[in-house]
């Protein structure tokens, strides 16, 4: 979500190549632990979009410095789009 995703179907098209199963649960529980919350955008069929609650978006620096972190000294891991790592919360 901190990187202009918001549908089921933009989470499905990351490299992670997420199962649908395990994106269900994870977006069920960043509900639960009230870092997002989901709204409908359409109603036929019902769908959702999922955004950042306050809580989620303070994670922001945390994520930026465990990219960094990873970057660094795990070859090979996914390089974060400039948006995000100067992305910067009010």
């Amino acid at each position: 979500m901190l990187t202009g995703k918001s549908k089921f179907g933009d989470f499905l098209s990351s490299p992670e190549r997420i199962t649908t199963n395990v994106l269900t649960d994870r977006l069920a529980l960043l509900e639960q632990s009230g870092l997002a919350k989901k709204k409908a955008y359409q109603n036929r069929p019902l769908r959702y979009e999922y955004h950042l609650t306050e809580k989620g978006e303070a994670l922001l620096p945390v994520l930026q410095e465990m990219c960094k972190w990873a970057n660094k000294f795990k070859p090979g891991t996914w390089t974060p789009p400039d948006s995000f790592m100067n992305r910067r919360i009010d």
